[in-house]
């Protein structure tokens, strides 16, 4: 199965949890076009700018594209996590290649219209600082003894399943005084309110 994918990133502070812990992987709703076997179908981007709620505008797309004359053509299937959602839909390469597909999704661009360079950008960035914050916080944890505190994965994710693996216990008192004395380390990527959302979790 080939997939393409279509980012929507989302308004989400990641700064608000720890315990999707700091889950706080957040940038993005993403709405995936998968095709069954053969070439990926078209990929392509929208700004949160242009796209107050992603899932709407999915949902007038796939209409938009059926009164185009895509008869057939799917709603999406949304699913969310903390911090982001994904809105998949699910259209053969076959179909996707087809004049008719690009004449309809021409005339229904305007729904989804795609990221600018700024956007991009700015995305980027955003995400570069949240994992620079989320670096600098572990790294504080580890000096306050915290030893075993993991930096957070390539892809800026500090999750439950992570500390988790690494032995921490987010309920324990030496592990929440560390993270609130590290709070500013973090430059905005943790606050008071999520770790003690942590601490109350579970209990």
């Amino acid at each position: 199965m080939q997939t393409a994918r279509l980012t929507v990133p989302s308004r989400i502070p990641p700064r608000t949890r720890w315990p999707a812990v700091l889950a706080l992987a957040a940038t993005g709703a993403a709405l995936l076009i998968a095709g069954c076997g053969g070439s990926p179908s078209p990929s392509t981007g929208t700004s949160a700018q242009s796209i107050k709620d992603p899932v709407s505008a999915a949902f007038k797309f796939s209409a938009c594209m059926r009164q185009h004359g895509m008869t057939n053509f799917p709603d999406p299937v949304v699913k969310s996590s903390p911090g982001q959602q994904s809105i998949g839909l699910r259209v053969t390469p076959g179909i996707a290649r087809s004049h008719q597909f690009q004449s309809a999704q021409k005339a229904c661009r305007s729904i989804m219209p795609g990221p600018s360079k700024a956007d991009i950008a700015a995305q980027a960035q955003q995400q570069r600082a949240h994992t620079q914050g989320l670096l600098r916080f572990a790294r504080c944890l580890r000096r306050r003894g915290i030893n075993n505190f993991p930096d957070p994965d390539a892809q800026g994710n500090l999750t439950p399943q992570i500390l988790s693996a690494a032995g921490i216990d987010v309920h324990a008192p030496s592990v929440l005084a560390a993270a609130r004395a590290c709070i500013p380390e973090s430059e905005g990527q943790v606050n008071a309110a999520a770790i003690q959302q942590a601490a109350n979790s579970g209990s």
